[in-house]
Protein backbone atom coordinates (compact mmCIF):
# COMPACT_ATOMS: atom_id res chain seq x y z
CA UNK A 1 0.00 0.00 0.00
CA UNK A 2 1.68 3.69 -0.81
CA UNK A 3 2.62 5.17 2.45
CA UNK A 4 3.19 9.29 2.18
CA UNK A 5 6.39 9.72 2.63
CA UNK A 6 6.99 12.81 3.79
CA UNK A 7 6.42 11.66 7.31
CA UNK A 8 8.89 13.28 9.90
CA UNK A 9 11.86 10.79 11.29
CA UNK A 10 13.03 11.75 14.49
CA UNK A 11 16.26 10.39 15.50
CA UNK A 12 16.37 9.92 19.41
CA UNK A 13 18.23 7.69 21.91
CA UNK A 14 16.34 6.43 25.31
CA UNK A 15 16.66 6.75 28.68
CA UNK A 16 14.52 6.07 31.01
CA UNK A 17 12.44 7.47 33.97
CA UNK A 18 12.26 4.63 36.28
CA UNK A 19 10.11 4.13 39.15
CA UNK A 20 11.95 2.14 41.78
CA UNK A 21 10.02 -0.37 44.17
CA UNK A 22 6.55 0.03 42.49
CA UNK A 23 5.92 -4.06 42.56
CA UNK A 24 2.81 -3.52 40.42
CA UNK A 25 4.39 -1.87 37.33
CA UNK A 26 6.79 -4.01 35.29
CA UNK A 27 9.65 -2.75 33.05
CA UNK A 28 12.55 -4.70 33.51
CA UNK A 29 15.59 -2.36 32.32
CA UNK A 30 17.75 -5.55 31.57
CA UNK A 31 14.83 -7.27 30.09
CA UNK A 32 15.25 -6.86 26.41
CA UNK A 33 13.45 -9.68 25.36
CA UNK A 34 11.01 -9.56 22.91
CA UNK A 35 8.86 -11.24 20.53
CA UNK A 36 9.78 -12.75 16.98
CA UNK A 37 7.70 -12.07 13.57
CA UNK A 38 5.76 -13.48 13.19
CA UNK A 39 2.67 -11.96 15.09
CA UNK A 40 -0.46 -11.83 13.19
CA UNK A 41 -2.53 -8.70 13.17
CA UNK A 42 -4.07 -9.75 9.91
CA UNK A 43 -6.96 -10.63 11.52
CA UNK A 44 -7.56 -7.04 12.93
CA UNK A 45 -10.57 -5.34 12.05
CA UNK A 46 -12.68 -2.32 13.37
CA UNK A 47 -15.05 -4.54 15.13
CA UNK A 48 -12.24 -6.39 17.35
CA UNK A 49 -9.68 -3.20 17.55
CA UNK A 50 -8.25 -2.67 21.20
CA UNK A 51 -9.52 -0.27 22.96
CA UNK A 52 -6.27 2.43 23.20
CA UNK A 53 -5.83 5.44 24.89
CA UNK A 54 -2.28 7.32 25.66
CA UNK A 55 0.04 10.54 25.95
CA UNK A 56 -0.82 14.02 23.81
CA UNK A 57 2.33 13.17 22.07
CA UNK A 58 1.83 9.53 21.00
CA UNK A 59 -1.29 10.39 19.23
CA UNK A 60 0.42 10.20 15.92
CA UNK A 61 1.83 7.12 16.62
CA UNK A 62 -1.16 5.75 17.97
CA UNK A 63 -3.08 7.01 14.41
CA UNK A 64 0.11 5.29 12.27
CA UNK A 65 -0.28 1.70 14.05
CA UNK A 66 -4.09 2.00 13.48
CA UNK A 67 -3.77 3.08 9.70
CA UNK A 68 -0.87 0.26 9.16
CA UNK A 69 -2.97 -2.77 10.78
CA UNK A 70 -6.00 -1.86 8.82
CA UNK A 71 -4.57 -0.44 5.69
CA UNK A 72 -5.30 2.91 5.22
CA UNK A 73 -2.84 5.91 3.85
CA UNK A 74 -2.53 8.52 6.18
CA UNK A 75 -0.54 11.85 6.37
CA UNK A 76 -0.14 15.13 8.73
CA UNK A 77 -3.00 17.65 8.95
CA UNK A 78 -3.23 20.96 10.58
CA UNK A 79 -5.82 20.00 13.09
CA UNK A 80 -8.44 22.52 14.57
CA UNK A 81 -6.43 23.28 17.56
CA UNK A 82 -3.32 24.34 15.40
CA UNK A 83 -1.63 21.17 16.20
CA UNK A 84 -0.32 18.75 13.35
CA UNK A 85 -1.51 15.37 13.42
CA UNK A 86 -1.43 12.43 11.43
CA UNK A 87 -5.05 11.73 10.41
CA UNK A 88 -6.26 9.36 7.36
CA UNK A 89 -5.83 10.50 3.88
CA UNK A 90 -7.57 7.05 1.85
CA UNK A 91 -9.56 8.36 -0.92
CA UNK A 92 -11.28 4.98 -1.08
CA UNK A 93 -14.71 5.14 -0.57
CA UNK A 94 -14.69 0.96 0.89
CA UNK A 95 -12.11 2.48 3.71
CA UNK A 96 -15.01 4.74 4.97
CA UNK A 97 -15.66 3.14 7.94
CA UNK A 98 -11.84 2.27 8.61
CA UNK A 99 -11.33 5.46 8.66
CA UNK A 100 -14.66 6.87 10.59
CA UNK A 101 -13.33 4.87 13.32
CA UNK A 102 -9.84 5.59 13.53
CA UNK A 103 -10.60 9.64 13.14
CA UNK A 104 -12.47 8.38 16.79
CA UNK A 105 -9.28 7.01 18.23
CA UNK A 106 -8.26 9.95 20.96
CA UNK A 107 -6.47 9.75 23.64
CA UNK A 108 -7.06 11.13 27.03
CA UNK A 109 -3.20 12.36 27.81
CA UNK A 110 -0.97 10.60 29.72
CA UNK A 111 -2.46 10.43 33.60
CA UNK A 112 -5.89 10.22 31.53
CA UNK A 113 -4.93 6.93 30.04
CA UNK A 114 -3.24 5.02 32.60
CA UNK A 115 -6.58 5.85 34.85
CA UNK A 116 -8.43 4.20 32.15
CA UNK A 117 -6.18 1.83 31.91
CA UNK A 118 -6.28 0.77 35.30
CA UNK A 119 -9.87 1.45 35.75
CA UNK A 120 -10.25 -1.14 32.35
CA UNK A 121 -11.87 1.24 30.73
CA UNK A 122 -8.89 0.67 27.80
CA UNK A 123 -6.95 -1.97 27.06
CA UNK A 124 -3.71 -0.83 25.82
CA UNK A 125 -2.03 2.43 25.88
CA UNK A 126 0.97 4.19 24.76
CA UNK A 127 2.64 6.58 26.86
CA UNK A 128 5.61 9.24 27.22
CA UNK A 129 6.62 8.31 30.77
CA UNK A 130 6.12 5.00 32.94
CA UNK A 131 3.01 5.38 36.00
CA UNK A 132 3.52 8.36 38.69
CA UNK A 133 2.81 7.89 41.91
CA UNK A 134 -0.55 8.85 41.88
CA UNK A 135 -1.18 6.21 39.18
CA UNK A 136 0.90 3.65 41.32
CA UNK A 137 -0.95 4.34 44.43
CA UNK A 138 -4.51 3.95 42.51
CA UNK A 139 -3.33 0.76 41.13
CA UNK A 140 -2.39 -0.56 44.67
CA UNK A 141 -5.36 -0.14 45.98
CA UNK A 142 -7.04 -1.76 42.94
CA UNK A 143 -4.94 -5.07 43.14
CA UNK A 144 -4.34 -4.20 39.29
CA UNK A 145 -0.83 -4.89 38.10
CA UNK A 146 0.66 -2.92 34.95
CA UNK A 147 3.02 -4.14 32.87
CA UNK A 148 4.75 -2.10 30.09
CA UNK A 149 7.62 -2.52 27.36
CA UNK A 150 10.02 0.86 25.70
CA UNK A 151 8.85 0.67 22.08
CA UNK A 152 10.60 4.36 20.91
CA UNK A 153 12.41 7.05 22.06
CA UNK A 154 11.90 10.90 22.31
CA UNK A 155 13.86 13.75 24.18
CA UNK A 156 12.71 15.78 27.61
CA UNK A 157 13.52 19.56 25.93
CA UNK A 158 13.49 22.97 27.44
CA UNK A 159 11.48 26.23 24.98
CA UNK A 160 12.36 29.30 24.84
CA UNK A 161 10.89 32.80 22.56
CA UNK A 162 13.32 33.36 20.23
CA UNK A 163 13.50 37.08 21.23
CA UNK A 164 15.43 35.78 24.61
CA UNK A 165 19.34 36.14 23.85
CA UNK A 166 19.80 32.76 26.09
CA UNK A 167 20.54 29.67 24.32
CA UNK A 168 21.70 27.72 27.13
CA UNK A 169 21.51 27.02 30.43
CA UNK A 170 23.14 24.49 32.69
CA UNK A 171 21.40 21.66 34.37
CA UNK A 172 21.71 23.95 37.74
CA UNK A 173 21.00 26.81 36.00
CA UNK A 174 17.56 24.85 35.25
CA UNK A 175 16.54 23.65 38.65
CA UNK A 176 17.80 27.41 40.14
CA UNK A 177 14.63 28.69 38.04
CA UNK A 178 12.12 26.09 38.84
CA UNK A 179 13.16 25.82 42.67
CA UNK A 180 13.02 29.98 42.60
CA UNK A 181 16.28 30.67 43.13
CA UNK A 182 16.73 31.98 40.16
CA UNK A 183 14.55 34.64 39.52
CA UNK A 184 15.99 37.17 36.68
CA UNK A 185 17.64 36.32 32.96
CA UNK A 186 20.31 38.31 33.57
CA UNK A 187 21.37 36.24 36.24
CA UNK A 188 22.03 33.23 33.57
CA UNK A 189 23.48 35.88 30.60
CA UNK A 190 20.41 37.40 29.66
CA UNK A 191 18.04 40.65 29.59
CA UNK A 192 17.63 42.33 33.44
CA UNK A 193 13.93 40.97 33.17
CA UNK A 194 12.13 38.52 35.38
CA UNK A 195 12.01 35.13 34.62
CA UNK A 196 8.55 33.16 34.07
CA UNK A 197 9.06 29.87 34.70
CA UNK A 198 5.90 27.79 33.17
CA UNK A 199 5.01 25.09 34.81
CA UNK A 200 2.86 22.05 33.52
CA UNK A 201 -0.27 20.49 35.53
CA UNK A 202 0.50 17.61 38.26
CA UNK A 203 0.70 14.08 36.87
CA UNK A 204 0.89 14.95 33.39
CA UNK A 205 3.44 13.73 31.41
CA UNK A 206 5.45 16.73 31.24
CA UNK A 207 5.54 17.43 34.49
CA UNK A 208 6.46 14.03 35.71
CA UNK A 209 9.49 13.99 33.49
CA UNK A 210 10.36 17.57 34.86
CA UNK A 211 10.36 16.50 38.31
CA UNK A 212 11.76 12.57 37.90
CA UNK A 213 14.33 14.10 35.39
CA UNK A 214 15.14 17.06 36.27
CA UNK A 215 14.21 18.28 39.71
CA UNK A 216 14.74 15.18 41.47
CA UNK A 217 14.34 15.64 44.99
CA UNK A 218 14.48 19.51 44.88
CA UNK A 219 10.84 20.78 45.00
CA UNK A 220 9.71 23.22 42.61
CA UNK A 221 9.01 26.96 43.69
CA UNK A 222 4.95 27.54 44.33
CA UNK A 223 4.16 29.95 41.57
CA UNK A 224 0.87 31.62 40.91
CA UNK A 225 -1.91 29.32 39.06
CA UNK A 226 -1.37 31.49 35.79
CA UNK A 227 1.74 29.96 35.54
CA UNK A 228 0.47 26.15 35.84
CA UNK A 229 -0.42 25.41 32.57
CA UNK A 230 -3.01 21.82 31.84
CA UNK A 231 -1.93 20.91 28.21
CA UNK A 232 0.78 20.78 25.91
CA UNK A 233 0.05 23.53 23.94
CA UNK A 234 -0.13 25.77 27.39
CA UNK A 235 3.42 26.47 26.98
CA UNK A 236 4.37 26.74 23.51
CA UNK A 237 0.81 29.21 23.46
CA UNK A 238 2.46 31.62 26.44
CA UNK A 239 6.18 30.79 24.83
CA UNK A 240 5.13 32.41 21.48
CA UNK A 241 4.22 35.46 23.09
CA UNK A 242 6.55 35.83 25.66
CA UNK A 243 10.20 36.68 25.32
CA UNK A 244 10.89 36.33 29.20
CA UNK A 245 8.98 32.76 29.69
CA UNK A 246 10.57 29.62 29.88
CA UNK A 247 8.96 26.07 29.60
CA UNK A 248 9.42 22.35 28.50
CA UNK A 249 7.81 19.97 26.63
CA UNK A 250 8.65 16.76 24.34
CA UNK A 251 10.95 16.82 21.34
CA UNK A 252 8.38 14.90 19.22
CA UNK A 253 5.59 17.37 20.03
CA UNK A 254 7.38 20.67 20.05
CA UNK A 255 9.26 19.55 16.67
CA UNK A 256 6.33 18.12 14.87
CA UNK A 257 3.08 18.22 16.69
CA UNK A 258 3.46 21.72 17.54
CA UNK A 259 6.43 23.96 15.21
CA UNK A 260 6.23 27.54 15.90
CA UNK A 261 9.19 30.06 14.42
CA UNK A 262 8.39 32.25 17.87
CA UNK A 263 9.85 29.41 20.18
CA UNK A 264 13.39 27.79 19.95
CA UNK A 265 14.65 25.06 22.25
CA UNK A 266 17.30 25.95 24.94
CA UNK A 267 21.06 23.95 25.01
CA UNK A 268 21.51 22.08 28.57
CA UNK A 269 25.28 21.84 29.17
CA UNK A 270 26.27 23.53 26.38
CA UNK A 271 24.48 20.31 24.09
CA UNK A 272 21.98 21.20 21.74
CA UNK A 273 18.96 18.76 21.32
CA UNK A 274 19.13 17.66 17.84
CA UNK A 275 18.64 14.74 16.12
CA UNK A 276 22.82 14.46 15.89
CA UNK A 277 23.43 15.10 19.67
CA UNK A 278 20.49 12.97 21.12
CA UNK A 279 21.08 9.92 18.95
CA UNK A 280 24.72 10.28 19.98
CA UNK A 281 23.89 10.72 23.69
CA UNK A 282 25.23 14.11 24.29
CA UNK A 283 22.19 15.40 24.99
CA UNK A 284 21.29 14.92 28.80
CA UNK A 285 17.69 14.57 28.77
CA UNK A 286 16.09 11.70 26.67
CA UNK A 287 13.58 9.31 27.27
CA UNK A 288 11.35 6.17 26.44
CA UNK A 289 7.69 5.69 25.18
CA UNK A 290 6.35 3.27 26.26
CA UNK A 291 3.15 0.79 25.61
CA UNK A 292 1.34 -0.42 28.70
CA UNK A 293 -1.24 -3.30 29.18
CA UNK A 294 -2.73 -4.73 32.24
CA UNK A 295 -0.88 -7.68 33.31
CA UNK A 296 -4.26 -10.37 33.59
CA UNK A 297 -4.99 -9.43 29.91
CA UNK A 298 -5.85 -12.38 28.00
CA UNK A 299 -3.07 -14.12 25.94
CA UNK A 300 -5.79 -14.33 22.54
CA UNK A 301 -6.85 -10.95 23.13
CA UNK A 302 -6.32 -8.24 20.46
CA UNK A 303 -4.87 -5.76 23.14
CA UNK A 304 -2.60 -8.22 23.76
CA UNK A 305 -1.35 -9.49 19.96
CA UNK A 306 -0.77 -5.75 19.46
CA UNK A 307 1.32 -5.45 22.55
CA UNK A 308 3.40 -8.29 21.04
CA UNK A 309 3.26 -6.78 17.96
CA UNK A 310 4.77 -3.79 18.72
CA UNK A 311 7.88 -5.63 19.61
CA UNK A 312 8.76 -7.63 16.72
CA UNK A 313 10.85 -6.08 13.93
CA UNK A 314 7.47 -5.44 12.36
CA UNK A 315 5.95 -3.45 14.75
CA UNK A 316 9.04 -1.89 14.95
CA UNK A 317 8.77 -0.80 11.60
CA UNK A 318 5.33 0.60 11.94
CA UNK A 319 7.12 2.85 14.63
CA UNK A 320 9.50 4.08 12.68
CA UNK A 321 6.41 5.30 10.36
CA UNK A 322 5.19 7.16 12.94
CA UNK A 323 8.73 9.41 13.08
CA UNK A 324 9.64 7.98 15.93
CA UNK A 325 12.91 6.18 16.18
CA UNK A 326 12.47 2.47 16.96
CA UNK A 327 13.57 1.39 20.14
CA UNK A 328 14.97 -2.16 19.60
CA UNK A 329 17.58 -0.37 16.76
CA UNK A 330 18.90 1.43 19.09
CA UNK A 331 19.63 -1.93 21.05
Amino acid sequence: MFKKQYLPIIFLLGFSVILNNCSLFTENEDDDSRYEDPVDVNHFSIENYPKVDGSTSCHPLQIVIACEILDVEYQWYEDFDGMLRVWPSDDDPAKDDDIKYIYNIQHSGTHGSYVNLIADSVDLIIAARLPSEDEFALADSLNINISTKAIALDAFVFILNTQNPVNNLSVEQIRGIYSGVIINWNDVGGDNAAINPYQRNRNSGSQELMETLVMKELPMAEVPDLLILGSMMGPINKLTDDPFGIGYTVYFFNNFMAPRNQIKMCAVNGVYPDPQSISSSGYIYTTKVYVAIRSTLGAESTAFTLWKWLQTQTGQQTVGQSGYIPYLEEQ
